[in-house]
């Protein structure tokens, strides 16, 4: 006779229950830290047309310009190209035609406005959006600007210069392995003079950054008799990177955009990296711990005074190891018996704060990346990582305020 399987329905009605009532908070808070300020961006994208046709009434029969852009990477991927493009735009005098961020989290077509995060760039410029209204489409010229890396800046500036008075590229330009090559390097001197007078974030990135600031007690580099403790800032570049640095590893890749800048040499973490060597590609792209705490202590050492750390990093729910090496780092560096042994005279690092820390409220998580990258920006010392966009942007911002190469190391 086949066995009897009792069902004990009331236990099973009590684990539903006990379920929910775990399941309901987590996806309530779930939702609204990650929802996006819908109402805001659908106002920034009604606001962006009337300002572009303000422009397009002020400027008359101006020379506008249209890119082939990259579309769904990561936040800084898009603006060190968005803003490369706008400055090339703006050295051959000509309107910059932006085109809305993909945000990737919420999938390959979610558009976000550009006025949203980079407001600098959409001043002056027009949005894709009434670009037809001012050049339709028998009036483009279509044209193509890659050639070889070392003469590519030049090749676009000279084909941009031309009469034709609405262009669009086709191609992609500023593609990544043009980003990493020595052909990007002839930018750089008008690129710092671009960064110093249109580089400018949108006022929620701002507010946010300065609300982390008293939150966290950060006083920034720009202000040495406020309130807050003067902080070194490193970017712990992990999450899904290590996959990544294999690649670059094992295609002999190098450092990227502005770490690639013979002036920024100087400030790699030693060995060098030897782009032919897989070990030193590994050592400077997905550095262990210890490496990153050696090139902490040389910072360290010679500032005594300088002992609040902030750390940038992708810790989430995806990536949870991310936060056990930021507590071993932070462990570490304010054991005091550590940093005698490393020769600090100061002492140990008293505070150590991390990205999560940052006072993000309902509706603003979109804006967390640029935050780190302003909060970076404004440390009195910056550590990063060559192989990082995050990190390259915040070396190209600080050199653009006029910041020290010796305040930069890259591990």
């Amino acid at each position: 006779m086949p066995a009897t399987i009792t069902v004990n329905w009331r236990a099973v009605k009590r684990l539903a229950l006990v379920l929910v009532c775990i399941t309901l908070p987590v996806l309530y808070y779930l939702y609204h830290t990650f929802k996006p300020p819908v109402a805001l961006y659908t106002d920034l994208f009604a606001s962006e047309v009337e300002l572009s046709k303000t422009v397009i009434q002020t400027q008359g029969k101006d020379r506008y310009v249209k890119f082939r852009q990259l579309q769904g990477a990561g936040f800084n991927n898009q603006a060190q190209e968005i803003l490369l493009y706008h400055h090339l735009a703006l050295q051959t005098s000509r309107v910059y035609v932006y085109q809305p961020l993909i945000w990737r989290p919420r999938g390959e077509k979610a558009t976000v406005p550009l006025s949203a995060f980079l407001r600098g760039v959409t001043e002056g410029s027009i949005s894709e959006a009434v670009f037809e209204e001012v050049c339709p489409p028998e009036e483009i010229v279509h044209v193509n600007l890659r050639i070889d890396y070392a003469e590519q800046w030049f090749y676009a500036k000279d084909i941009l210069n031309r009469k034709d008075r609405c262009v669009v590229v086709d191609d992609w330009v500023f593609n990544w392995n043009y980003l990493a090559s020595p052909g990007l390097r002839v930018v750089w001197p008008s690129f710092q003079e671009y960064l110093t007078g249109h580089f400018k974030w949108s006022d929620n990135v701002l507010n946010i950054a300065n609300r982390a600031e008293a939150k966290l007690n950060l006083r920034p580099n720009s202000n040495t008799s406020g309130d807050g403790e003067p902080y070194m800032a490193i970017h712990l570049r992990r999450g899904d990177f290590e996959d990544h640095c294999l690649y670059l590893a094992e295609t002999r890749q190098g450092f990227t955009t502005w770490a690639t800048l013979p002036l920024i040499q100087q400030t790699i973490y030693s060995p060098a990296l030897d782009t032919y060597n897989t070990t030193s590609v590994m050592e400077h792209c997905y550095p262990s711990l210890h490496r990153i705490l050696d090139a902490i202590s040389q910072q360290a050492r010679d500032r005594p005074n300088l002992r609040t750390l902030h750390v940038l990093h992708d810790g989430a729910w995806d990536h949870p190891l991310v936060y056990l090496q930021f507590y071993k780092l932070s462990e570490a560096l304010t054991n005091a018996k550590w940093a005698e042994e490393e020769g600090w005279e100061g002492g140990p690092m008293r505070r150590v704060t991390q990205s999560s820390d940052v006072p993000i409220y309902s509706g603003e998580r979109d804006w967390s990346v640029c935050v780190d990258v302003e909060l970076a920006r404004r440390a009195e010392v910056f550590i990063g990582n060559g192989y990082s966009s995050l990190s390259t942007q915040v070396i190209a911002l600080r050199l653009g305020d006029g910041g020290k190469v010796q305040d930069i190391t890259l591990v």
